[in-house]
């Protein structure tokens, strides 16, 4: 019988729905793991771990959360590693919460909030998402409920990956990153999705962010993927007029970033699509059933690209 290791955030709530599904492994909670643990384990299913533990040994790693680069990047990792995701409901609640941002862009919703504060009455201007154009870099499983959710509504989805197919749901076309600033200047709003590797590290700089024109920024994949710093020249240059940022270079967001107070920045502690263990577990079962039979399945990533 497969022995799987759990630890960590969400790991006591895994361990119960594991044996209240009465699923076919031997299930070690442990709090404070040891070498030993790890050792002993056929798969690990968890958030990502200290390094001060190897992992070598393990031929399955199954990530709580959707992004694996703090399991990717590690040195100590099985020859034949497969290593399997959790996406569950994710991509509906990143939809929902980009949907909620970019209404409130549209809808002038924030200086509405600051007309409020000073007691002035001003109607301000809003514009209707149907029509809107939305690029999503990224068309992974996060990205295609984002665009499920505001396609519904009447918005033009572009999506930007490696190959540039509009092979993906909800898209109504897909682009390379190549062909990003021949479209720039009529995209409304870009949905960062990417996961963090070297190709995406500081991709979005200020020279790619100067084909744009007053856009919405809404950055839900991953913080390195961001030059922060760049943001205050674009915001001068109307480059972009608003950014939701749910995901940093460093978090918590320390409290003396510049990023707090700025008035076209508004901070998300990482919770556009917080993990539960229903999630967890729709996608362990997935990739378990997967996994025993030597099957392929979209949750495994492909360890090679790094996603």
């Amino acid at each position: 019988m497969l022995k799987v290791l759990t630890t960590g955030r969400l790991a006591a709530k895994f361990y119960a729905a594991v044996q209240a599904n009465e699923l076919p492994v031997q299930l070690r909670l442990v709090e404070h793991p040891q070498q030993s643990d790890f050792d002993w384990a056929d798969c690990l299913a968890c958030f990502p771990v200290s390094a001060d533990f190897a992992l070598h040994r393990i031929p399955w790693i199954h990530s709580f959360g959707a992004g694996i680069d703090g399991f990717v990047t590690r040195k100590d990792l099985h020859p034949r590693l497969r290593l399997s995701r959790t996406t569950g409901d994710l991509g509906q609640k990143m939809g929902e919460f980009c949907l909620c941002h970019l209404l409130n862009f549209l809808q002038n919703c924030h200086a509405v909030a600051q007309d409020n504060a000073a007691s002035n009455w001003q109607q301000r201007p809003s514009k209707s998402i149907r029509g809107q154009t939305i690029m999503l870099l990224g068309t992974g499983k996060m990205a295609q409920g984002i665009a499920q959710t505001l396609q519904s509504l009447g918005a033009n989805i572009i999506g930007v990956n490696n190959s540039g197919h509009a092979d993906k749901p909800y898209f109504q076309r897909c682009v390379t990153m190549a062909a990003v600033p021949a479209l720039a200047a009529q995209v409304n709003c870009i949905i960062n999705t990417l996961p963090l590797h070297e190709s995406t590290r500081r991709l979005i700089d200020l020279p790619w962010l100067s084909h744009f024109r007053e856009a919405l920024l809404i950055n839900v994949g991953r913080g390195a993927t961001l030059v922060t710093d760049d943001l205050q020249p674009a915001f001068a240059k109307r480059y972009l007029d608003y950014a939701v940022l749910d995901v940093f270079d460093v978090e918590p967001l320390p409290q003396d970033s510049w990023l707090w107070q700025h008035p076209q920045v508004f901070v998300s502690p990482h919770q556009a699509a917080i993990t539960d263990v229903h999630d967890v577990m729709k996608s362990f079962t997935q990739a378990l059933h997967a996994y025993e039979l030597n099957l392929q399945s979209e949750v495994f990533a492909d360890i090679s690209r790094g996603y």
